[in-house]
């Protein structure tokens, strides 16, 4: 190629990359607004928040782009809101999408930006946490933040205020390759978001964490159950009939050691049971570390050992390696060991419905084998 087809080349590259640039306008020819509580479609609103002309979501509402996103990009824009405005996207549907988001009101705290993965419309805010997936950002209510989103593959890398280095980078744990829906939501109170920016992004990679070893991987699930046991034969009896009844589902832990259950069910409810094989060489002593959303019975070899709530306070249920630790006695040989879980479908009684439904939004575990 000649040096002036190669500056005409270059030329064009940068006139497309300034007008694609461009920030989207904020007008209902671009942008669909939603009641995230009963799907229903609202009129389009735009407002000045502070001196700056932009879309206004009001709690519990969705703004949803009506063109595609492209599969790799980078989104700028200036945000503000009451409590924790958000960004959805690779969204299949508005029932499973990659998610992030300010808590706003913890500004300056490791809980102050979070992505979580949206399965089935559960949100588990629980199950993926600091310090990964929950980290500082320079934050305030109402006051506006400009925020930079860099997606390539399966990597994520997030810009807050003037940072030079990533708040977030980390691996996205949806799987939604392809490219998607982008939307613009809040929970619990205003949101407002203007000069926003959606343009192809450049190739980057960010680091793989690996999870420690003694892991249990490998389940087999249930189908889902009723989430109220009060007494043993209840149990017995349930997962009885689960066993003689039922086709079991194969399911594997996600890199780091976290079962989500709700991925697993179109509309996750209430409780399943999880099931797995340890093999002993000998009659032994081992621990298992864990911890879970929101209830767990833990039964070895048709044995209760262990039938619980959550009730940490100090992380607000948020599912941390290792947080609890119990000793199981095995068997030379095969040992059954099951866990009963049951989500948060009590505690989301207290909060809007998502898109016309009750459903869980935090449900899983994780467990790991350590010798004494």
């Amino acid at each position: 190629m000649s040096s002036q087809l190669k500056t005409l080349a270059v030329l064009l590259f940068l006139a497309v990359n300034c007008l694609s640039a461009q920030p989207i306008p904020l007008t209902d020819a671009h942008w669909q607004r939603i009641d995230n509580g009963t799907g229903d479609e609202l009129p389009h609103q735009v407002a000045a928040h502070k001196g700056t002309h932009a879309l206004k979501l009001e709690a519990h509402q969705i703004v949803l782009l009506k063109e595609r996103a492209p599969k790799n990009f980078t989104l700028e824009m200036d945000v503000a809101g009451g409590a924790m405005p958000g960004i959805g996207f690779r969204a299949e549907d508005l029932f499973n999408y990659e998610f992030l988001y300010l808590r706003v009101f913890a500004g300056g705290s490791k809980e102050a930006l979070q992505y979580a993965p949206v399965f089935n419309g559960a949100l588990g805010w629980q199950l993926y946490n600091y310090p990964m997936y929950e980290v500082t950002a320079d934050v305030s209510p109402e006051e506006w933040v400009h925020i930079k989103v860099e997606v390539f593959e399966d990597n994520l890398r997030v810009f807050v205020g003037d940072q030079v280095k990533p708040n977030l980078s980390i691996k996205l744990l949806g799987g939604y390759a392809d490219a998607g829906q982008l939307f613009l939501k809040t929970s619990f109170a205003n949101g407002y978001y203007s000069n926003i920016e959606l343009t192809e992004s450049t190739p980057f990679r960010v680091k793989s964490t690996i999870p420690d070893d003694g892991y249990l991987t490998d389940w087999m699930i249930s189908p889902q159950t009723e989430g109220q046991i009060v007494r043993q034969v209840q149990y017995y009896n349930r997962l009885k009939n689960a066993e003689e009844n039922d086709t079991w589902t194969a399911v594997k832990a996600d890199r780091d050691g976290l079962v989500n259950l709700a991925r697993y069910f179109d509309h996750p409810k209430e409780a399943v049971f999880a099931k797995t094989m340890i093999q002993a060489e000998e009659d032994k002593e081992v621990d298992l570390l864990y911890d879970f959303s929101q209830v767990m019975m833990i039964v070895l070899n048709d044995q209760i050992i262990s039938y619980g709530y959550e009730l940490d306070t100090e992380n607000f249920g948020r599912i941390s390696p290792g947080e609890h630790r119990i000793t199981l006695p095995l068997k030379a040989g095969e040992n059954k060991l099951v866990l009963w879980v049951r989500s948060d479908d009590l505690w989301q009684q207290a909060n809007p419905l998502y898109l016309g439904r009750a459903q869980a939004m935090n449900w899983g575990f994780m467990a790991q084998l350590v010798d004494k």
